[in-house]
């Protein structure tokens, strides 16, 4: 009998102890390098989660090895993480984490059931960004910020998310992973860095995190396929965010997944900036039609026909695509990029230029001859209160007649 199939003969039971303090009240998660449980810590009487993880991944003597970082992360606390009380091995010898236990979900499973409202993830975007500026300012990286690593507190918790698993990228054995050409971290969350195996910064849980709230605002995850698919498409492009979202949404999100390091925002800039975001900020589909003078007026920040101004702010210029990271990223951030440019709006200002081309051509030729013929003939009819409009206009200049 292998090792792997003892461990897994003697995985622990409801009701049964670990480390001689802990009893296993249930199962509450599996993923690929651990299992979780819920236990009653027996010495101190409170609730905890117990992470066991594969001993492929992490053992007794990896744990020995890591002590000055067990202390390090076990002296880290802030509201918005689940506190690592201790790491322990248990009899076979498998690395454990001693963590707070937190009732309620986490993102993954709140993403089963589609979007999230934009202020709910608003609040959780900027409780993350709170827990990584604190880790950051630390010199900890976490290298995994992924929606099943963001729990949901139950409504009575005073935050509205709490970031986990911090530390398992230092209490993972580094040699074990190499041997079996793993990285950490999940595959479609990683940042390009990660993928090209250059040197980290906190600019990479920046960058995992943007990728969260895009997902936990389309419901759709950016990077899909295998883990070498998700985890190599970041390298070629970067994430389709939908203009629908707002400007805010999208100038934020844009700068927190460029893919150069250099140009993301910090954790605390990220809390600033979520802060400032409206409530709702979804605008039209970019692709309505806009067939009413008014709304065109509007579009182009022309005056109303009562005097006050209906002028709006648009941006149509599209971002510059962000450069491939290289391995010195010690520049300048550039600008926070503009948004895309809307395809009505590029419609509707080549169908007032044609417009208005052909009403000077029309001008230059009635100053010259009398004799040219109807200029209303040779126009297309156009209907609606545009039409109505160019109609007015045609009979003006034909006439002499002021506006």
């Amino acid at each position: 009998m292998t090792q792997t199939r003892r461990l897994q003969r003697n995985r622990p039971a409801v009701g049964g102890l670990v480390a001689g303090r802990y009893r296993i009240t249930d199962m509450i998660g599996r993923g690929g390098m651990a299992e979780i449980y819920r236990a009653t810590d027996e010495t101190l009487g409170r609730e905890v989660a117990l992470k066991i993880f594969r001993p492929e991944y992490a053992s007794a003597d990896d744990l020995d090895r890591q002590q000055g970082e067990v202390r390090l992360l076990a002296r880290l606390s802030h509201q918005c993480l689940v506190t690592l009380f201790d790491a322990i091995a248990d009899a076979d010898g498998r690395a454990v984490l001693v963590l707070e236990f937190v009732a309620g979900s986490d993102a993954r499973h709140r993403l089963r059931h589609g979007p999230i409202d934009q202020a709910a993830v608003g609040a959780i975007g900027a409780d993350i960004a709170r827990a990584l500026g604190y880790i950051h300012s630390q010199g900890v990286i976490h290298r995994d910020v992924s929606p099943a690593n963001i729990l949901l507190p139950e409504s009575d918790h005073a935050v509205a998310a709490k970031l986990t698993d911090l530390g398992i990228a230092r209490l993972v054995d580094a040699a074990n992973l190499t041997a079996t050409g793993s990285v950490i971290g999940t595959a479609s969350y990683m940042s390009p860095e990660q993928v090209a195996g250059w040197g980290l910064t906190p600019a990479t849980d920046i960058y995992s995190l943007g990728l969260v709230l895009l997902e936990c605002l389309t419901g759709r995850r950016e990077f899909e396929g295998n883990p070498v698919e998700a985890a190599s498409a970041r390298l070629a492009r970067d994430p389709e965010i939908p203009v629908r979202l707002g400007s805010p949404w999208w100038e934020l999100l844009r700068a927190m997944t460029a893919r150069d390091p250099a140009r993301r925002p910090t954790a605390e800039e990220v809390v600033s900036r979520l802060s400032r975001l409206p409530d709702q900020a979804i605008v039209p589909d970019a692709d309505a039609p806009v067939d009413d003078l008014a709304t065109i007026r509007l579009l182009l920040g022309a005056e109303s026909d009562d005097g006050g101004s209906t002028r709006a702010t648009l941006i149509m210029p599209a971002p510059d695509p962000a450069p491939t990271p290289t391995r010195r990223m010690d520049h300048a951030a550039s600008v926070a990029p503009r948004p895309p440019r809307s395809r009505t709006m590029v419609l509707v200002i080549g169908l007032l230029a044609a417009v208005a081309g052909g009403i000077i051509a029309f001008m230059a030729l009635t100053a010259t001859t009398r004799s040219a013929p109807d200029p209303v003939s040779s126009y297309p009819a156009v209907s609606g209160q545009l039409g109505e409009h160019l109609k007015q206009l045609e009979h003006q200049v034909s006439t002499g007649t002021k506006p």
